[in-house]
């Protein structure tokens, strides 16, 4: 119990960054042979083999995905064991029709999530919220998840040889700074008012942000 309270209570931790390092090789690697856009790629592979590089990505997922599944229903029976106290509002999975139908939906935002171009955090916000998730833990998680998305990003595009990277200096000092100043600032208003709902405005002005300047971005394109 004592192990998994510590697991909980932190982000980076050996078993979870083993997970999303394998997550992240195997989508990288699919890409290489999906893709002639990669360097060092010489040719397109053919098409059997091109399927069957998707068709070993989707069950890599489909058993990271079960071994997910049965690590949080262990968790769940030492909790119960131990006589866990759950607050009201706990996300808990009681079945596994349960993981399967946030599973289900996190596929759904992950595809928005491709097709927009919005980090994944900011869509799964409003899904997490819907869970009742305390906006606290909804915004940290929020933020391991853009993390993870932003490195997914930047290293496709180091691969891609089109990394401007005296512009990505400039605008991960800023990012630091800002992301910085706008957790403590938030964080100070929410010990002093006790009200949390000063994040859902963020997330919302952010949201609304983000989906206005993707059409303005496609008509400046198609002006110029």
């Amino acid at each position: 119990m004592e192990k998994i309270m510590h697991q909980e209570s932190h982000h980076f931790i050996r078993s979870r960054l083993v997970y999303t390092g394998v997550c992240f090789f195997s989508l990288f690697i699919t890409q290489y042979y999906d893709d002639t856009h990669y360097t060092w790629i010489k040719k397109k592979l053919p098409f059997w083999e091109s399927e069957l590089v998707f068709v070993l990505f989707a069950l890599v997922m489909a058993t990271l995905t079960k071994l997910s599944v049965s690590k949080v229903n262990r968790i769940h029976k030492v909790k119960q064991a131990e006589g866990y106290d759950y607050d009201p509002n706990d996300l808990r999975f009681d079945s596994v029709s349960d993981v399967l139908k946030l599973s289900f939906f996190c596929m759904i935002a992950s595809i928005l999530c491709g097709v927009s171009g919005i980090a994944g955090g900011m869509v799964l916000g409003p899904l997490f919220l819907q869970y009742n998730m305390i906006p606290q833990v909804m915004s940290g998680t929020n933020q391991y998840i853009t993390m993870i998305s932003s490195i997914s990003v930047v290293t496709q595009f180091i691969m891609l040889k089109q990394l401007n990277f005296e512009y990505a200096k400039i605008f991960g000092v800023l990012t630091l700074v800002f992301a910085y100043v706008g957790i403590k600032g938030v964080n100070i208003y929410i010990s002093r008012s006790g009200k949390q709902s000063v994040i859902l405005i963020s997330l919302t002005v952010v949201l609304i942000i983000a989906l206005v300047s993707l059409p303005i971005k496609r008509v400046i394109e198609q002006a110029q």
